[in-house]
């Protein structure tokens, strides 16, 4: 048990006239900071890699490193720099537990990311829980006859958080079969099942971490890889579930009861083509969830919540028709363009001539967690503004509002929905319709954003049906900004395919998420 071996002690038992070994073991967590009761606090030490945390968990400090912040003065981006870095694993042919090396691994990870600024508060909050340790008592007489070391427990949620958060990609999630595999930046972890004991956790140190693979730390990320989008409260946007085809379809039901966007979210999963896309209906993931990236943090990676994410949102042929369409409405209707409207367009220029990564897509995937941190604080502070147009909008007007931000974006996807068919019988010229200006890229997507344009009277008819007594000019304006702050959201986050960390894609798809029924499962796993 290494140096947790000095919490083991004999209790003499009298009746028995004999010793009884006592050993305390980890039940290693993700703490919120106010979960189990009064003494769970007391009994609970938070891994964040400090020396003094390090010496409370029984992890051995490391020698010669003093981790570094620099900032590069032209791009402003922050780099974590270590002097003399080394990754520490233990020996295999030793015979000391596999948990020793999980909690070492952990200690760093959260020094890492700590100084990268993944969160927004120094302590566990249930918005950003962290690795912890609580300390379990356990007798050597109630020892599994077939194991021979001390497990650390754990249970199955909390495992699967954390090898996402140390940046492995999960081969094999089949709890309810006992059979577990991740691997990636440098881990690796595997499965037994033992018919006394349960499941029990391998884990193995084989190379350095990257900065390069962390993800965003928060709940609401840690959902994203089960499918689950954390809604947002301010907005009084309700959590969604898209992981499988069946909770897509769930959600469109909700989004419009008529089942109208059920049946052509179904027609649009072309069999050919691409049987798991979601055109128009993957903006839902920008619209309905909150920023989850930390002010003054460069880490912007995600897992993908469904089977696929992207669309004229995130594409650069959006940004640029988005742009052009919101020019020439502004130019034809200069006595009716609001302020507000206005200030989109200024707002979206200016980004466009400071950053050149706002409208270069290119640029931006090419630099992920290392992009300019200027310009990610920039678009967040865009994104707040965008969001604080319609708190204000919905607060304005008790007690019902004109305009209701989920009656928007629930009008919009259900148009949404229908860009695919129209936006390549454009391309194609049918029924007599001729194609627009595609600014030099992909003409289906481009054609996509137009048609947003087109359906602006549908979604503001859609924005009455669901009971928000709104004129036609308020709905143009509130899309525009709705339009603006999903554009924001995509430049603040990026969303990690499988296929990127050596996993299955398919048609660009990825395929391995895990089951949202597993998010929030307590079933107990062991770390041997």
């Amino acid at each position: 048990m290494g140096p947790w071996a000095r919490e083991t002690c004999l209790r003499w038992r009298w009746k028995q006239f004999r010793f009884e070994t006592v050993f305390t073991v980890p039940e290693i967590i993700l703490w919120d900071g106010v979960k189990e009761g009064s003494d769970f606090a007391s009994r609970t030490e938070t891994i964040n890699g400090s020396t003094s945390s390090r010496d409370r968990t029984h992890v051995a400090p490391v020698p010669n490193e003093t981790p570094q912040i620099h900032e590069e003065k032209a791009s402003g981006r922050n780099k974590l720099v270590f002097t003399n870095r080394t990754f520490r694993t233990l020996d295999p042919q030793s015979e000391l537990v596999c948990w020793l090396g999980m909690l070492e691994a952990l200690h760093e990870h959260e020094a890492d990311v700590i100084g990268l600024h993944v969160y927004d508060c120094p302590l566990p909050t249930p918005e950003q829980p962290r690795p912890a340790v609580t300390f379990r008592r356990r007798s050597w007489d109630f020892q599994s006859s077939d194991t021979i070391r001390p497990h650390a427990v754990s249970n199955i949620f909390d495992i699967a958080i954390l090898v996402h958060r140390l940046g492995m990609t999960w081969q094999d999630f089949r709890p309810q079969d006992g059979l577990l595999r991740a691997e990636g930046n440098g881990h690796l972890l595997t499965s037994t099942f033992s018919r006394s004991v349960g499941i029990i956790l391998q884990y193995m140190r084989v190379g350095p971490s990257l900065h390069s693979n962390n993800y965003i730390h928060s709940t609401a990320a840690d959902k994203m890889g089960f499918g689950i989008l954390a809604g947002f409260p301010p907005l009084n946007i309700p959590e969604y579930t898209i992981g499988s085809t069946s909770e897509v379809l769930a959600t469109a039901d909700r989004l419009d009861p008529s089942g109208t966007l059920r049946r052509i979210t179904v027609d649009i999963r072309h069999p050919y083509f691409c049987p798991t896309c979601l055109f128009g209906f993957s903006d839902i993931i920008p619209l309905a969830s909150g920023m989850l990236r930390a002010k003054g943090s460069t880490i912007v990676r995600l897992r993908v919540p469904s089977e696929y994410v992207v669309g004229p949102t995130c594409h650069q042929e959006g940004f640029k028709v988005f742009h052009h369409r919101l020019q020439q409405h502004i130019a034809s209707h200069p006595e009716t363009a609001s302020p507000m409207l206005r200030w989109v367009l200024s707002q979206y220029e200016t980004l466009k001539i400071t950053y050149p990564e706002w409208e270069d897509e290119a640029l931006a995937l090419s630099l992920i967690n290392d992009r300019n941190l200027r310009f990610l604080d920039d678009v967040h502070t865009t994104w707040e503004t965008a969001t604080k147009y319609f708190t204000d909008l919905e607060a304005a007007q008790p007690p019902a509002p004109r305009l209701r931000y989920t009656a928007l974006m629930a009008a919009h996807i259900s148009q949404a929905v229908h860009y695919w068919k129209d936006a390549t019988d454009r391309v194609k010229g049918e029924n007599g319709k001729q194609p627009r200006e595609h600014f030099g890229g992909k003409d289906w997507v481009a054609e996509g954003a137009h048609c947003y344009w087109d359906y602006l009277p549908k979604i503001a008819a859609g924005v009455r049906d669901r009971g928000c007594q709104v004129e036609d000019e308020l709905v143009r304006e509130a899309w525009c900004v709705m339009m603006l702050r999903a554009f924001c959201w995509w430049r603040t986050h990026y969303m990690v395919e499988l296929g990127e960390e050596g996993g299955k894609v398919e048609m660009g798809v990825e395929v391995g998420r895990l089951p949202s029924r597993w998010w929030g499962s307590r079933l107990p796993v062991y770390v041997g």
